[in-house]
C-alpha cells in the first residue's frame, strides 16, 4: 500500500531503509552521525592502501635498522642455592628454606649484577679495549678508558639482568651493536660480579665501606655549600617570586600578541573595506548602494514627506479623472507638470542622501582603521619591553636552576653512596659466595635480539592504519555538510519531512528532474514525492494550512524541483492546486512548463486581472502564475498588503498554493513572503549546504508568522556501506514487475 494511499502516514524518507535509520549511528563530536561500518566502506581502498604502505615501510625499516643499529644479547645464567645450614639457621636444613628468603636473595643479587661496583670494575679492565673494541672504542682517551661514561653506558641498557620465572636462575644479559663485543662484555661482568663475590665472601668490604663514609661525607659538605650559595643568590637578587613573574610576563606576551594579531585582522578587514567603497567612488558607472543604504534614505523625513506630497498630487489627478476632466484640461496638465518636478526633486533628494550616508560611512571606516594602526603601535611597544624583561628574568633564573640541578644530583650521589654502604655491610654479613654458581656461560649470539621483524612490521603497520584512521575520522567529524536525513534528524527542534534521492540514482532513467513525478511515476523519485506528500497533506488537513512557501537554503539547491513535482504529486491526489513563482530575480517555473513569463504575480499586484495572470497546467488541477513582467517586479511587494490580499484570494480558488522564492541566503524574499503564509518548507541540497546555515535559517523561519513544517533533503547520494541504493533498486524493481521479470 503506497504513501498515496494513506494521507496519514508519517513517513520520513524514501524508500523506507531495511536496516537501522541513519540516526541510529553513532553520534560523533558536534552532532555528526558516524557510522562505522560505511566508513570502512566508503574508505575500504585507502585503509588497504594504508596497509600495504605500512607494511613497505615496516619491512625497509627493519631492513634499515637491521643494518645500521642491531642489537646483539649474550647471556650468562647463574643458579641460586639455599644458605649453608650452620651458617644461617644452625636447626635447619639446607632444603627447608621459605620460598620468600629465596626470592628476596635473587633479587638482590639480580640488581648486585649491575652494581656501579661492579660496572666500574668492568670498565677498568684492561682487557675491554683488546676484547671489545667496537663497543669500547668511543670511551677510548688514548689508551685509557674513560671510567665514568663507560659505566654511564653499561648502566642505561647494555647490562641488564632478569630472574626467570619459575626457576631459581638469574641471566645477566649484554647487549650491543657486535655479537663479539656483547659476548666480551657478558664475560667481563660475569667476572667482576664473582669476584665482588669473593671479596665480600672473605670479609675485605672494609676498606670499600671507609671510602663510601668519606664519599658521603664529601658529598654532604658540597651539599651544604651549594645549599648556602643557593639561598644567598636568592636573597640577594630577590628571585622567590621569580617563576610566578615568568611565568605572569609570558602570559602577558602571548595576550599582546593574539591581541596585536586580532587588531592586525580587523585594520585589513577595514582596509578591504575602504578599498571596496574607494573604488565604488572611481567607477564611471556610478556607486552601488546597498540595500540598507537605500532603506535608510528612503526613512528620511523630508524623502516620506515628498512621496506623501506626490501620492497627494496623483490622487488629485485622479479625482479630476473621475469628475469627468480630460488629461488635456489645463488643470490637469498643470498638477501633471507638478508631480514630474516633485518626481525629480526626490530623485534629486534621495541622490544627496545617498552619497552623504555613503561618505559618512567611508570617513569612519578611515577613522577606525587609524584607531586599529594606533593600538597595535603601542601593543608592539608593550611586547617589546615585556620581552627584554622576560629575558633578563631568564638569565637570573638560569643561575638558580643550575645550582638546584647540582644540589639534586649530589642528593642522588649521597643516597646512592648510602644503599651502597648499606649493602656492603651487609654483604659483610652474608655467605653469598656459596649460594651462587655459573649455570651456564656465556655464548656467542646466533641472532640478533633487535630488530624483530615479527615486531617491527605488524607495528609499523598497525601504526600508518591507525594514523589513516584517525585522519579520515577527523575528516568525517569536520565535515559540517548536510550530507542527508541523518543530519537534519541529530538537529534540535528541526523536523525532517522527507528527502528525495539523486536523480542520477533512479533506476527509472534521468529525464527532467522537475517534472519527474508526472514523466517517470514508477520512478524511485516520484514514490519518494508520494511519501513526502502524506507528511504535508497530513499536516495541512491538521492545521487548515492552503498557501505554503517552498524556500532554498543556498542556489542549486533544488527547492523549484522540489515544489513542481509535490504539486504535481498532490494534483494527482485530486487536489486544486497552484504554483505561483515568486522568484522575481530568477524566475524559471514558467520555463518548467513550457509557459509563458508574463502576465503573472508582479502584473496582479499592480491590478491586473487575476484571471488573465494564472495559466493552466495539463487537465486543469495544476495552474501557474508566473513571476510577470520584468518591469513591475518590485520586491518590497512581497512585504505589502495587496500581497497578503491576492494569497486570500487565491485560497478561496485552490485547495493548496505553493509559492517558489529566491534562495534565503542570497535575497530576504522568502522571509518576507513567510510572513504572509500559513506554513514554509525549506529545501536543502546534500552535501551541499552546512548544518550552521540550516539551523540559522530554521531559527528566522521559525520566527515568521507561518509554521515551519520542516526541512527536505534533495539529491541524497547513497554512500559506500549504505542502505540506500539497494532500497532503490528493491523499490524499482517492486513497482516495474516487469522489468524485473525480464531482466531474470
Amino acid at each position: 500500500m503506497s504513501a498515496a494511499a494513506n494521507p496519514t502516514a508519517t513517513l520520513t524518507s524514501a524508500p523506507r531503509p531495511a536496516g537501522p535509520t541513519p540516526s541510529s549511528a553513532p553520534v560523533g563530536a558536534g552532532g555528526v552521525a558516524i557510522d562505522p561500518v560505511k566508513l570502512l566502506m566508503k574508505y575500504k581502498y585507502i585503509l588497504g592502501g594504508a596497509g600495504g604502505l605500512g607494511l613497505v615501510i615496516g619491512v625497509v625499516l627493519y631492513i634499515l635498522m637491521l643494518n645500521l643499529s642491531p642489537t646483539w644479547t649474550s647471556s650468562v645464567i647463574f643458579e641460586a642455592f639455599t644458605p649453608n645450614a650452620n651458617i644461617v639457621n644452625p636447626t635447619a636444613v639446607g632444603t627447608g628454606e621459605s620460598q620468600n628468603e629465596i626470592e628476596r636473595f635473587m633479587l638482590t643479587q639480580a640488581r648486585q649484577m649491575t652494581r656501579e661496583d661492579v660496572l666500574n670494575r668492568v670498565a677498568v679492565d684492561p682487557r675491554l679495549l683488546r676484547e671489545a673494541p667496537n663497543w669500547a672504542s668511543k670511551f677510548d682517551e688514548g689508551g685509557k678508558i674513560d671510567q665514568v661514561a663507560a659505566v654511564k653506558e653499561l648502566g642505561s641498557g647494555v647490562a641488564r639482568t632478569r630472574i626467570i620465572p619459575g626457576t631459581r636462575l638469574i641471566e645477566l644479559s649484554a647487549s650491543c651493536r657486535w655479537a663479539d663485543d656483547a659476548t666480551a662484555l657478558a664475560k667481563l661482568l660475569k667476572e667482576a660480579y664473582m669476584t665482588e663475590l669473593r671479596r665480600v665472601a672473605t670479609g675485605s668490604t672494609q676498606t670499600q665501606r671507609d671510602q663510601l663514609s668519606a664519599q658521603i661525607e664529601r658529598f654532604s659538605n658540597e651539599l651544604r655549600d651549594m645549599q648556602n650559595r643557593r639561598e644567598g643568590l636568592l636573597r640577594d637578587n630577590n628571585l622567590s617570586t621569580l617563576g610566578e613573574q615568568g611565568s605572569e610576563t609570558l602570559q602577558n606576551l602571548y595576550l599582546l600578541n593574539s591581541n596585536i594579531l586580532e587588531t592586525q585582522k580587523e585594520a585589513e578587514l577595514r582596509k578591504v573595506s575602504i578599498k571596496q567603497l574607494e573604488d565604488q567612488l572611481n567607477n564611471p558607472s556610478g556607486i552601488q548602494y546597498t540595500d540598507f543604504i537605500r532603506n535608510e534614505v528612503e526613512q528620511d523625513p523630508l524623502i516620506i514627506s515628498i512621496k506623501q506630497e506626490m501620492q497627494r498630487v496623483e490622487a488629485e489627478l485622479k479625482g479630476m479623472l473621475l469628475r469627468g476632466l480630460t488629461r488635456e484640461h489645463r488643470e490637469y496638465k498643470r498638477l501633471d507638470s507638478t508631480l514630474q518636478g516633485m518626481s525629480q526633486n526626490l530623485d534629486q533628494r534621495r541622490e544627496e542622501s545617498l552619497r552623504k550616508r555613503f561618505d559618512a560611512n567611508l570617513d569612519t571606516l578611515r577613522i577606525s582603521l587609524q584607531s586599529l594602526e594606533n593600538q597595535m603601535a603601542e601593543m608592539t611597544k608593550q611586547r617589546d619591553t615585556l620581552s627584554d624583561k622576560q629575558q633578563v628574568a631568564a638569565r637570573a633564573l638560569a643561575t638558580v636552576r643550575d645550582l638546584d640541578t647540582k644540589i639534586e644530583n649530589t642528593q642522588k650521589s649521597i643516597s646512592t653512596f648510602t644503599e651502597n654502604l648499606r649493602t656492603a655491610s651487609m654483604l659483610a654479613d652474608l655467605p653469598t659466595s656459596n649460594r651462587i654458581v655459573v649455570a651456564s656461560d656465556e655464548k656467542r649470539p646466533r641472532e640478533v635480539s633487535s630488530p624483530k621483524v615479527s615486531v617491527i612490521v605488524p607495528a609499523t603497520m598497525l601504526a600508518i592504519v591507525g594514523l589513516v584512521s584517525a585522519l579520515i575520522l577527523a575528516i568525517e567529524l569536520m565535515d559540517s555538510r548536510v550530507k542527508g536525513p541523518a543530519d537534519i534528524n541529530l538537529m534540535p527542534r528541526t523536523r525532517l519531512l522527507g528527502w528525495i534521492p539523486d536523480s542520477s540514482e533512479d533506476p527509472a532513467g534521468a529525464g527532467a528532474i522537475e517534472t519527474t513525478f508526472r514523466d517517470r511515476p514508477r520512478g524511485v523519485i516520484a514514490e519518494s514525492y508520494r511519501q513526502l506528500r502524506a507528511v504535508v497533506a497530513k499536516r495541512l488537513v491538521q492545521a487548515g494550512h492552503k498557501t505554503i512557501l517552498v524556500v532554498g537554503g543556498m542556489p542549486g539547491s533544488g527547492a523549484t524541483s522540489v515544489l513542481t513535482n509535490m504539486a504535481l504529486s498532490l494534483a494527482a491526489s485530486d487536489k486544486k492546486v497552484l504554483i505561483i513563482d515568486a522568484n522575481f530575480r530568477r524566475p524559471g517555473a514558467h520555463r518548467v512548463f513550457a509557459l509563458r513569463e508574463n502576465p503573472g504575480l508582479s502584473d496582479a499586484l499592480s491590478g491586473s486581472d487575476l484571471d488573465e495572470c494564472i495559466q493552466s497546467i495539463g487537465d486543469g488541477n495544476l495552474n501557474l502564475m508566473s513571476a510577470g513582467t520584468r518591469d513591475k517586479r518590485i520586491f518590497e511587494m512581497f512585504s505589502s498588503e495587496k500581497f497578503s490580499k491576492l494569497l486570500a484570494q487565491l485560497k478561496e480558488r485552490y485547495d493548496v498554493v505553493f509559492i517558489d522564492a529566491a534562495p534565503a541566503l542570497v535575497a530576504s524574499d522568502g522571509m518576507a513572503i513567510a510572513n504572509r503564509t500559513d506554513a514554509s518548507v525549506l529545501v536543502v541540497r546534500a552535501l551541499g549546504e552546512k548544518r550552521g546555515l540550516v539551523a540559522r535559517l530554521r531559527n528566522d523561519l521559525m520566527e515568521t508568522r507561518g509554521e515551519f513544517l520542516g526541512v527536505v533533503v534533495n539529491a541524497v547520494k547513497p554512500s559506500a556501506g549504505g542502505y540506500i541504493r539497494g532500497n532503490m533498486r528493491a523499490t524499482h524493481e517492486y513497482q516495474n514487475p516487469s522489468e524485473a521479470q525480464a531482466a531474470a
